[in-house]
């Protein structure tokens, strides 16, 4: 292989890698902004409707390298902010096929590196200044924050009702207003068919979507419930190993019979004794968690029972209730059991849901969202979009500062890097004009798919930064340039820096890959 030939696979694997993440990147971003477009996505389990970046990618099948790359970028956005998942495809890609060009030119990819790095600091210095501080009492500015990351989502017509129950779910479980994080899996989202979404919900308080054993048709309402969490079976006794046993009378028939019933009657009245009013059974692998003899015993004695619960929903239920699993009946005591002031049961279209309301103990910092939609697919979109509503909220707790929206801080960063390039002379200025196209990647999709016409939109909020105005930019709903600020189009800092640092990082890394090895 002579040396011409491996200069030109390097070339060839640099090049394909910037038309496979430029391509990415321009198939997602019709669905970018509040008019963006809703992508249908078909697969083996049914099909499902959405616009969030995250989801469609998460959703396709990719095999290049590089795409799947992009794929765990927007998930790595997805985590760290909750928002900007099709920004940071975007403009990773766009970093990437902007450079061909640098490449074409004969500049050398340390050096593009190093001045995608320089131009970095810069913008973090200009968003530094653009910056501004959040008041988490001020829950109407809260509410106007996660409203606009609504706003491209399928479910935005109902954001009026989605954002002040994300608001206030997340407000409800920090430990105090110092906490600089909170944890969202504290937040249970139960979907429901029926209604419509301006029907949610917050349930101060753990939901479960099991049912109680009963004798009748009708709710129950339990108050001051004293629950005990069972993790072994109320059944007759077997032994580990498969057995028979031979009977030669019938008398030793109903001595096992007495003697099987006195066993079961033995454990409920030790759960009796407890103070026991609600049991939890967990659910059994190797025989039944609980015989319909038990169950008839424990219903006379008044005691309810919602039995064959998952491990997994175990777990959560007796963090959440402060209660102790209890594995064997002898270890069975009032310390163990947790008290709910309220346990109701609530019926809907499509089953039923248990309800514990006013749980005693302080330390538990959770609460339920309840989800209503006429059907399946939009109860599945409005799951993801109340999580990345709860994730922006978290962003905020995290880094408490926004920054105007709308493309008025790439503009702004745009405006700046333009004058710095005045101080720069060869190749520096090529690589810092690339970087300042790149940037204005965003307002100018938002734009377009806004139906303006995105070079004279550019243009004239350039024109806007450069006389001063700085926090001028796109309102997307008006078709128009404003005051980002007056119009309440704001973005959490933690979203805007993720992005830009993610899509920096993915480009700098690509641009270290010259050839691809195949094992």
């Amino acid at each position: 292989m002579t040396f011409d030939t491996i200069l030109l696979n390097k070339y060839n694997t640099f090049f394909t890698n910037c038309i496979v993440a430029g391509g990415l990147s321009d198939s997602i971003k019709t669905s970018f902004g509040p008019h963006g477009m809703d992508k249908m996505i078909q697969n083996e389990k049914g099909y499902l409707i959405t616009n969030d970046g995250a989801t469609i990618l998460k959703s396709i099948k990719i095999d290049h390298p590089v795409a799947k790359i992009l794929v765990n970028l927007s998930k790595t956005q997805d985590i760290e902010a909750g928002d900007g998942t099709t920004s940071v495809v975007l403009l990773g890609g766009k970093f990437l096929s902007n450079s061909v060009s640098l490449i074409k030119n004969g500049i050398k990819v340390m050096d593009i590196s190093n001045s995608f790095k320089h131009s970095l600091k810069i913008s973090k210095k200009i968003i530094a200044i653009m910056s501004m501080n959040i008041n988490l009492n001020n829950k109407s500015f809260l509410k106007d924050i996660v409203h606009v990351a609504l706003e491209s989502k399928l479910v935005s017509t109902y954001s009026k009702s989605i954002c002040p129950i994300s608001v206030d779910s997340i407000i409800s479980i920090m430990n105090n207003q110092d906490s600089h994080d909170v944890d969202i899996k504290n937040i249970r989202i139960i979907k429901k068919i029926g209604k419509n979404l301006s029907s949610i919900e917050l349930i101060n308080g753990i939901v479960t979507d099991y049912t109680f054993y009963k004798k009748f048709n009708g709710t129950i309402k339990l108050e001051y419930a004293k629950i005990a969490i069972i993790q072994f079976s109320i059944s007759n006794l077997s032994t580990d190993l498969d057995n028979s046993i031979i009977l030669r009378s019938y008398s030793s028939m109903d001595k096992l019979i007495r003697e099987e019933k006195k066993h079961i009657l033995s454990i409920c009245n030790k759960i009796k004794s407890s103070g026991c009013n609600l049991i939890i059974i967990q659910k059994s692998i190797m025989k039944e968690s609980i015989s319909m003899e038990a169950l008839e015993i424990l219903s006379n004695m008044k005691i309810l029972v919602i039995k064959d619960v998952e491990r997994d929903e175990i777990s959560y239920l007796s963090e959440s209730l402060g209660c102790i699993p209890i594995v064997d009946i002898e270890s069975i005591s009032e310390k163990k059991l947790g008290i709910v002031r309220l346990v109701e049961e609530k019926f809907f279209e499509d089953g039923s849901l248990i309800f514990f309301k006013k749980i005693s103990i302080s330390y538990c910092l959770r609460n339920t969202i309840l989800v209503r939609a006429s059907n399946a697919v939009l109860l599945d979109e409005a799951e993801r979009s109340l999580i990345d509503a709860l994730s922006v909220m978290r962003s905020i707790i995290r880094r408490r500062y926004f920054i105007p929206g709308g493309g008025t801080v790439e503009i702004e960063i745009s405006s700046c890097l333009n004058q710095f390039q005045k101080t720069l002379t060869g190749i520096d200025v090529m690589c810092v004009e690339s970087f300042r196209r790149t940037i204005e990647t965003i307002p100018y999709v938002l734009s377009e798919n806004s139906g303006m016409e995105p070079i004279q939109i550019i243009s004239k909020l350039k024109e806007f930064h450069k006389n001063g105005k700085k926090f001028y930019g796109i309102d997307a709903r008006k078709n128009k340039i404003v005051n980002a600020l007056d119009s309440r189009i704001i973005s959490p800092l933690l979203v805007f820096t993720s992005m830009l640092n993610l899509s920096i990082e993915f480009a700098i890394q690509m641009f270290k890959i010259d050839e691809f090895l195949i094992i």
